[in-house]
């Protein structure tokens, strides 16, 4: 079985797609997919489900619910002829416990596993001093992103804390990513990237600094300025916190480069990255 959160929610049995029809039951089939293999009490899902409490013949609606995801878990095995491992039907791959309900994941993809393991190796890259291996590692992470966790479903609060999670792993990775990338000297070949990823992420602060730096290391201290402005706009307009003081000493030094004796200078050096260990 492979299970893909980071985007779209997909659940698939050989290549054929396991999803129901019923948005419900996709929120169910989401908590027990982020959490493959591991048993999900019934508690858990009739909050995600019904936050403010279970309604009349709520135990009823969930076993229903539970029931329609076998039954598409059953026609993507028949359609897919894969029943190894004596997995002929859905039961046997979303398993009643004493306690809840737990999802087979068969040894498949599930890829916010991979998004952990490879953020992991990035770090630990980083403990030990290797920059390339861990801007390597960070962008293979990265690379299994295409949207936003789990965008195409209404979520509940339980739903919402694993999405939340798994978007700040994001953006630390991405900082960080992109500080490694221009500490190897890469501001010209990742200046556009940067610019991608600012207008997207258009309060983050970090990424703000990187294209600032970026901009400033290619002799565009003007167009950095420009970026911190429309940041502080964006911060101001949106009620956000105030640029850091990190942010705040850089647009110092690019002012005071941009102002020096015979304009721009050729090398700007970044502030120094703090790595995580």
């Amino acid at each position: 079985m492979d299970i893909k959160v980071l985007g779209r929610l997909q659940v698939s049995v050989s290549g054929r797609s396991a999803l129901p029809e019923e948005p419900e039951a996709r929120r169910v089939l989401a908590l027990l997919a982020l959490r493959a293999d591991q048993v999900v009490p019934t508690c858990l899902i009739a909050q995600e489900l019904w936050p403010n409490g279970s309604p009349p013949g709520g135990d009823s609606r969930l076993v229903a619910l539970i029931t329609s995801i076998r039954w598409k878990l059953t026609e993507a095995l028949r359609a897919s002829h894969s029943r190894g491992r004596g997995r002929t039907t859905g039961a046997d791959l979303l398993i009643s416990t004493p306690a809840g309900y737990r999802l087979d994941n068969c040894g498949g993809v599930l890829d916010a596993r991979q998004f952990e393991r490879h953020i992991g190796a990035g770090y630990r890259a980083m403990a030990t001093g290797n920059a390339v291996r861990a801007a390597e590692r960070l962008r293979l992470a990265l690379s299994l992103w295409t949207d936003n966790s789990l965008c195409d479903l209404e979520q509940g609060p339980v739903l919402r804390a694993h999405t939340t999670l798994l978007h700040d792993d994001r953006m630390a990775a991405l900082d960080q990513w992109a500080a490694i990338e221009l500490q190897l000297g890469h501001h010209r070949e990742r200046l556009v990237e940067l610019g991608a990823l600012v207008a997207r992420h258009s309060t983050h602060q970090g990424l703000h600094r990187h294209y600032m730096t970026a901009l400033a290391r290619c002799g565009r201290p003007a167009e950095a300025l420009r970026v911190y402005d429309r940041l502080c706009s964006t911060l101001h307009r949106e009620g956000g916190p105030e640029v850091s003081p990190v942010l705040r000493r850089l647009r110092d030094r690019i002012l005071n480069m941009s102002m020096g004796p015979g304009g721009a200078v050729t090398e700007f050096t970044a502030p120094p990255l703090a790595w995580a260990g």
